[in-house]
């Protein structure tokens, strides 16, 4: 039976996108639940635990486990199980054109998805291009992050900061192959993809909360973050919750709360705006179904991810990973409609209002925080100044410890400046944290230091490798120039 596939271009406020309804497909690629057995000891804490597995073919390749069935707010335990390499040759064909097919030769979306909508599980699906960031959200390259079971900060269905009703895009990634098929030269050729002119990027699926798992795309996102370019992917999201108007709102009419939208964290979908042979086959396929190998999946289950041989991360990822943002600023930045000048002017005069209005929130440590994470996600030179500004005010010591830990967090000349002139001052106000300013400044300047050292020997490859074109070019000089090019590629 062939897979039947409808879509439709649609756009709700500021957001475009497509809506996919699948239907009689492989369902190959999709999530699939495991809820443990209940017993007397879970049934006394009032919830028992549910496993989630993100799978491909009859593979698990990512394990969520939430600790209580009934909170949704509850963050999940989090691992790589297995990777899409072990995966048949026909799931991978169809994952890896996605990207080229879009990117790089600007096919449109609808028609770069179609051998993956025929893999998908039963269901609506809204997909859209957005930027993604390349990280664990807490500032680990994604791609090494998830070898050990951990509790991840924002993997939560739903977000208690943001609430259900906010837009946002599931921006931080799940790898789905093993850190040992990473390549610098694969990473190098999609540099060159871009120093060409050519787009590139990948292809996500949304897992939960904040996390996408990324079907392809791995070696372009590490090309991006060398690049300091946006890594931007087409995003699957499974269409699945319902927005019910407020017990306020029904009350005006007599009547329970009725269901107003169709959800996923990208958008919110009046029901209005829903073609009426989609919303019914929303609602007969909201529940999911279970995939063809469901036994072999849930077997897997409790697997871990195996890796053959050891890799080093370069240097560079590392550190331009921990710059990215964290799951924090995400969420203030969508908790957060905007901070005007004089909002901020208020807070640091230890104020929670302005104009009679509250700021962010009545607390003030609070709205300290929450200020700071999204002025790092949004703006970070205001981000800069308001830190700066907090740090030099004497009214404010009681936020100076969380500004100054975060500051030192990050390698930055007007941070490294900020920190010596207090260091050269000798303020009394700042003794406490005199090791940790010390200590910032000496290894601010080994940064710098070994950012030079790279630049200088960087040149001095460039330069020997020119200096070789000065003579007859023969086989032997043509060697070491090829030697030195290829050395040089590697830093």
């Amino acid at each position: 039976m062939n897979p039947m596939i409808n879509t439709y271009q649609m756009s709700v406020g500021d957001r475009e996108f497509i809506l996919a309804d699948v239907s009689r497909s492989a369902g190959l690629i999709g999530t699939t639940k495991i809820t443990a057995q209940v017993n007397e000891q879970t049934l006394n804490w009032g919830g028992y635990p549910v496993t989630e597995l993100f799978y491909a073919d009859n593979e698990a390749l990512i394990n969520l486990t939430r600790p209580a069935r009934g909170d949704e707010y509850s963050e999940k335990m989090v691992h790589q199980i297995s990777t899409i390499s072990v995966c048949d040759e026909n799931i991978k064909a169809a994952l890896s054109s996605v990207s080229d097919s879009y990117f790089t030769y600007s096919q449109s979306m609808t028609k770069s998805l179609h051998p993956v909508f025929e893999l998908l599980s039963e269901g609506i699906y809204v997909c859209h291009e957005s930027k993604m960031i390349p990280s664990d959200g807490s500032g680990t390259f994604f791609w090494t992050a998830y070898a050990i079971r951990r509790e991840l900060a924002g993997s939560a269905n739903y977000n208690r900061t943001m609430g259900k009703e906010s837009n946002y895009t599931p921006c931080f990634l799940l790898p789905t192959t093993g850190f040992n098929e990473f390549s610098e030269a694969k990473v190098r050729t999609q540099r060159e993809k871009m120093k060409q002119g050519k787009r590139i990027g990948g292809l996500a699926y949304h897992v939960s909360g904040m996390f996408s798992a990324l079907l392809d795309g791995h070696h372009s996102s590490a090309a991006c973050l060398l690049t300091d370019t946006d890594f931007r992917c087409i995003v699957i999201e499974p269409l699945r919750d319902l927005l019910y108007e407020s017990a306020e709102q029904a009350a005006e009419y007599g009547r329970e709360p009725r269901i107003t939208a169709l959800s996923c964290p990208y958008v919110k979908i009046p029901l209005s705006l829903i073609p009426p042979p989609m919303l019914e086959s929303f609602l007969l396929r909201r529940s999911g179904t279970l995939p063809k190998s469901f036994s072999d999946i849930i077997r897997k289950a409790g697997k871990s991810l195996r890796t053959t041989g050891k890799k080093a991360i370069p240097r560079e990822i590392l550190v331009k990973a921990e710059l990215l943002p964290d799951s924090s600023m995400v969420e203030s930045a969508h908790a957060v409609t905007g901070l005007s000048d004089e909002q901020l002017e208020a807070l640091l005069s230890g104020e929670t209002k302005y104009e009679d209005e509250v700021i962010i929130s009545g607390n003030y440590y609070n709205s300290i925080v929450t200020a700071c994470n999204y002025l790092q996600y949004e703006d970070f030179e205001r981000f800069l100044k308001f830190t700066e500004d907090i740090v030099l005010n004497p009214n404010l010591t009681a936020t100076h410890k969380y500004v100054i830990e975060r500051l030192c967090a990050i390698n930055d000349i007007s941070i490294n400046s900020l920190f010596s002139d207090i260091l050269e001052k000798g303020d009394p106000m700042y003794r406490e944290y005199i090791p940790q300013l010390e200590s910032y400044v000496k290894n601010y300047a080994k940064y710098e230091s070994d950012n030079i050292t790279d630049k200088n020997q960087r040149a001095q490859r460039l330069n020997k490798a020119i200096g070789l074109l000065d003579g007859e070019m023969n086989s032997v000089n043509l060697a070491q120039m090829e030697a030195i090019v290829k050395q040089s590629k590697r830093h």
